[in-house]
């Protein structure tokens, strides 16, 4: 589950509007230190996976998808 992006400018203007570190805010809100340290870094989710799945094999799910 993501974070919606309202709530992640919330989190991260509460924090600006108070003054306090990462790990105050994180424990206020109840989300991980380092979600709202990557939020810092880039506030929108990642929408796209840009490395192919490395434990399933592509061809087996296909043909078991077709049964």
């Amino acid at each position: 589950m993501t974070y919606s992006v309202d709530f992640r400018r919330n989190v991260l203007s509460y924090r600006e509007r108070h003054d306090l570190t990462t790990s105050e805010v994180s424990f206020h809100f109840e989300v991980g230190i380092a979600s709202v340290t990557r939020w810092l870094k880039r506030l929108e989710p990642c929408r796209k996976r840009y490395r192919r799945p490395t434990k399933i094999d592509m061809d087996a799910l296909r043909r078991d998808v077709a049964l």
